[in-house]
């Protein structure tokens, strides 16, 4: 693992092709390789989980409900955006605001901005790809021959998870949690050259850009989330920063690439969730394509948002070398895709693992009795030593 066990699942994400030369550029940029995609390495929440659920009492965040699963002798403790699908309820339904901010990023002459068509996709910016993807719109999912329901795609994932309640013969069949999105205007963010690096990618600009990690949290949490307010992004908010064709490095450059994260901090008002992912046509990462990461990370968040799900030890799968004990959904599948068409462009969300696979119930809760999405999992997971 790189960076410790931090909030968002970590690790290296899957065998990717020979790294590509550095990129022509001014001398005292650094260089990065593209080899080797992670999710989530390298930034730690800063908040804990007291703290977190506090504010979920308080209203203060997301709508969250936190409830206790047993495995074996051991209970684990969680909290999960919307409301409780194991529970019935008049109305189950749960719609957060969300903000997708993009990032124009800039050093040493060059931008990315997602805003802009280049030569990665002629038809569409990364944004205007964001904005019609099943991310944000909702369109008719089946996973093996089951249907799920008009939805967006993350929210056909959390009622594949807990279809046992979900279902339309089960006590909560109009679960859902869904997510309704506004876009605000772009945001600039200067890297310092101490900060930034570029790679090579065969379209665009033919730079992938990267910028340190914690330095880039660090500015988001203490400059542009607090300058959104008067967009009305706050802590009931999940605002989302979408980048084009632009990484993360980890402390130096060697670890790399990261390609979205999601984190929580703790504000005067209460605890704020958000998250970053890199659209990506760059083709320098295996596994990944347009909203893959994005999938990754909205997904992580409805699951595990304050970061501090505890699950039993799992691991050595997906992106994870070694062992992790945490519900974050999308690491053990990461690199793992399937086809989603909407608008005459065809998508690449990323499949994602079940509470039940993290929780080692069987009979699964999930859809067709699967422990993911589109079936990859077919049983619970495997202890990690």
């Amino acid at each position: 693992m790189i960076g410790g066990a931090s909030a968002l699942g970590i690790g290296v994400l899957v065998a990717l092709p020979a790294a590509m030369p550095a990129a022509a550029s001014p001398a005292h940029i650094k260089h990065i390789r593209t080899g080797h995609a992670l999710y989530d390495a390298g930034v730690h929440p800063r908040i804990t989980a007291a703290q977190a659920r506090a504010s979920a009492l308080a209203g203060t965040t997301v709508p969250e409900y936190t409830a206790t699963q047993k495995v074996g002798t051991r209970s684990f403790r969680y909290t999960i955006v919307g409301k409780n699908p194991a529970i019935k309820v008049a109305n189950p339904s749960t719609t957060v605001n969300a903000e997708i901010i993009p990032l124009v990023m800039k050093f040493a002459g060059h931008t990315w901005d997602p805003t802009k068509v280049d030569s990665c996709d002629p038809g569409a910016s990364a944004l205007a790809r964001t904005q019609n993807s099943p991310i944000v719109k909702a369109k008719a999912h089946t996973y093996g021959g089951t249907a799920l329901g008009t939805t967006q795609v993350v929210d056909a994932f959390q009622r594949a998870e807990f279809w046992k309640f979900a279902k339309p013969t089960g006590i909560n069949p109009n679960f859902h949690v869904k997510l309704a999105f506004k876009t605000l205007a772009p945001v600039t963010i200067p890297v310092p050259l101490a900060d930034a690096a570029t790679g090579t990618t065969p379209c665009g600009n033919g730079l992938l850009g990267a910028a340190e990690i914690n330095w880039l949290d660090n500015h988001l949490q203490t400059v542009v989330i607090p300058s959104l307010a008067s967009k009305g992004v706050g802590t009931t908010n999940f605002p989302i920063f979408l980048l084009h064709n632009f990484v993360e490095y980890v402390n130096v450059t060697a670890n790399c690439c990261v390609l979205g994260y999601h984190n929580t901090f703790n504000r005067t008002a209460g605890a704020q969730t958000y998250g970053l992912a890199m659209y990506d046509n760059s083709t320098d990462f295996s596994g990944s394509a347009d909203i893959s990461a994005l999938t990754h990370e909205v997904g992580e968040w409805q699951n595990d948002p304050n970061t501090v799900n505890p699950t039993p030890s799992w691991g050595n799968i997906g992106q994870v070398s070694g062992c992790q004990a945490n519900l974050e959904v999308g690491d053990p599948l990461s690199g793992t895709t399937f086809n989603d068409a909407l608008g005459g462009f065809t998508y690449h969300p990323q499949e994602m693992a079940f509470f039940s696979w993290f929780y080692h119930q069987s009979p699964s809760l999930g859809v067709n009795g699967w422990f993911s999405d589109h079936g990859t999992f077919r049983t619970f997971a495997a202890p990690c030593p």
